[in-house]
């Protein structure tokens, strides 16, 4: 292998790496703005209300995760989780 092979290769390799970082980084960016936004849909702004939102948290982690590319499940699953929450709120 000659020294422009290796030179090139190492270009890759960063480049690479550097897709994975922001992939990775523009996911858990998207996944926080979800939760804000799943958050205010649900009217648990308030602190009383915003810790029994919290809880909910894992469960919307656990749903992202569980539909991961089926977006009509996904949908479904989010809105489901979604009423759940304004039942606990007492929103509707």
């Amino acid at each position: 292998m000659g020294s422009t092979e290796f030179v090139e290769k190492l270009k890759l390799k960063g480049m690479a790496e550097e897709d994975i970082y922001f992939a990775r980084r523009d996911r858990e960016l998207i996944e926080a703005l979800h939760c804000r936004k799943l958050k205010q849909h649900a009217g648990c702004d308030s602190p009383k209300k915003e810790k029994k939102a919290r809880a909910y948290e894992e469960r919307f982690h656990e749903i992202t995760r569980r539909h991961e590319g089926r977006p009509k499940q996904l949908l479904k699953a989010y809105r489901k989780l979604l009423r759940k929450i304004r039942e606990k709120c007492h929103l509707h």
